[in-house]
């Protein structure tokens, strides 16, 4: 019988480890595609700059996030070989040398980086609901983002609690509180893109019936593809499993939490580009309704007969 190499740890144990692991790759996938979409809203972005100075704005804050996805792997993939190379026969294992160094340099610019990072596309996701809705009213505007704004307030207060613990594990805030409060800060989290995917889906189908009834043409805003995107369903569904799998200390919640990260980025960056082509929901998009009330009423100030024809499309 062959000798066994491997490692004394638990199973349970290894497992963690091992996705672990797979975290670091699967972070790094999600980092090219990354890449390749800030490219191309930079490309779009700077070009029509002239055209669209907010143009600017965006381009500052996909810069931003992009910096802070970089951070989040350049200190990933060093924890990952502080764990596995330089403190290969730490005690208990890689995973229970990630948990022992939450206090050091390399930790602590991870975490800083990975809460900055959803906070902020968290608040652009936010200020595309408000977007959405307020080309219906702005008391629906404010109506369908208070709870979502509420929520960005109360993950704010957990994200300022869960930094400090992490921060200074010996005190007495902290205590065994760190892993609660980064539990309570990323489901906070995660669940406010879902609650905001949803009320952002319920205006665009709201819209996309509007535009049944009264035109043939469903419009640019209303075909399946446009409404999953603009709605960040994508990420949403990463988001939901991800914490569904916390919830349950599952292992896969490990690696999904990285997924979850690069696929909140690419929604992002796939909005903006729509934005960048002119192609975005901007506040001045009208509903179908309102755009056929109008002609109606031009038509009937020049006494023209073609209205009943309107009232038929």
């Amino acid at each position: 019988m062959a000798p066994y190499f491997g490692p004394q740890e638990p199973a349970s144990e290894v497992s963690l480890e091992r996705y672990f692991l797979v975290t670091t790759f699967v972070s790094g996938i999600g980092y090219g595609a990354q890449g390749v979409l800030y490219f191309i809203c930079t490309h779009y972005l700077w070009t029509q700059r002239k055209a669209r100075p907010t143009n600017l704005f965006m381009l500052a804050y996909i810069t931003l996030l992009f910096l802070l996805s970089g951070a989040v792997q350049v200190t990933q993939a060093h924890l990952t070989q502080l764990a596995f190379i330089e403190n290969r026969n730490f005690p208990g294992g890689p995973w229970v040398y990630y948990n022992a160094s939450l206090g050091e340099t390399s930790s602590m610019l991870n975490q800083s980086a990975s809460v900055a990072l959803l906070f902020l596309s968290e608040v652009f996701m936010v200020w595309r609901c408000w977007v959405v809705w307020y080309s219906a009213s702005r008391r629906a505007a404010y109506a369908a983002t208070f709870f979502p704004i509420l929520l960005l307030i109360v993950s704010l207060i957990c994200a300022i609690i869960y930094t400090f613990t992490f921060a200074h594990p010996d005190s007495i805030v902290a205590g065994t509180h760190t892993a609660a409060w980064a539990l309570a800060y990323y489901t906070l989290m995660l669940g406010t893109n879902v609650i905001t995917t949803v009320i952002i889906l319920i205006r665009l189908i709201a819209h996309r019936q509007n535009m049944r009834r009264t035109l043939t043409h469903t419009g640019k805003y209303t075909s399946l593809i446009t409404m999953l995107i603009e709605s960040s369903a994508f990420y949403s569904i990463f988001a939901a499993t991800c914490v569904v799998m916390s919830g349950l200390n599952s292992p896969v919640g490990v690696p999904l939490m990285g997924a979850t990260i690069s696929a909140q980025q690419i929604s992002g960056y796939l909005i903006i580009a729509r934005l960048a082509h002119g192609r975005g929901w901007q506040t001045s998009t009208v509903s179908a309704p309102s755009g056929v009330a109008a002609r109606r009423k031009a038509f009937k100030s020049d006494g023209d007969s073609s209205v009943d024809s309107i009232d038929r499309v």
